[in-house]
């Protein structure tokens, strides 16, 4: 069986602004591949998709954030994960199975699939 570690990084950086911890924020990102990131103290009323690009790697594809109130505070999460709602009706349901069949992740890659699949183990169930 081959297990997978999933590196959550959890830091306070004590303001994201600028260039200079943009890319020292970058680095660590990248060296520690993790998947999940918690930063505090972010200092930042707003964030949006496009400032989140100059730091975090494309990979994380979803945020939250809580915004700081003036110079102080501010939380921001970054994952990368998938949230399925299967269909409940064929073909529809066949469609879904082939698409993971075929859906290629790369080995150094976490990936995560949640949700609601819409089958039984048994029909039981």
């Amino acid at each position: 069986m081959n297990s997978r570690n999933w590196n959550i990084l959890c830091r306070n950086i004590r303001g994201l602004n600028g260039s200079i911890k943009w890319d020292a924020v970058r680095k660590k990102l990248d060296e520690s591949g993790c998947s999940i990131v918690c930063i505090q103290e972010i200092k930042r009323e707003l964030i949006d998709a496009s400032f989140i690009r100059n730091f975090a790697p494309r990979r994380f594809d979803h945020f939250d954030y809580i915004p700081s109130i003036g110079a102080s505070g501010g939380l921001l999460g970054l994952w990368h994960l998938g949230n399925i709602y299967g269909p409940c009706d064929e073909p529809a349901r066949s469609t879904l199975i082939n698409w993971f069949r075929n859906y290629e992740v790369d080995d150094r890659l976490n990936w995560i699939f949640l949700g609601d699949f819409n089958y039984y183990r048994s029909l039981e169930n």
